[in-house]
């Protein structure tokens, strides 16, 4: 049986998606134009209610131009790194 996620991948989609758009400086609306949604949907998918298919992720990804994987990728914790005595 497989592992619970720490965190459900909706969420983590609606977070990526989110960061990615803010970061490209780009509306909800402007988003779903390029990637030919609606600007509901794409509100929609980030506020974890839509349940979003691969199709879907191609196109917002390829809007936002970074790869499937990286909206669906889980940010990683912040490396601690501790210095060894000696």
């Amino acid at each position: 049986m497989a592992a619970k996620a720490d965190k459900p991948l909706r969420k983590v989609l609606a977070e990526n998606l989110r960061r990615y758009r803010a970061n490209r400086g780009l509306s909800q609306e402007s988003l779903a134009d390029e990637a030919g949604l609606h600007r509901t949907f794409v509100g929609a998918v980030e506020r974890s209610e839509r349940n979003i298919s691969l199709d879907n992720i191609e196109k917002l990804a390829g809007a936002l131009k970074v790869s499937p994987y990286e909206l669906l990728r889980p940010k990683a914790d912040p490396l601690i790194v501790r210095p060894t005595p000696g």
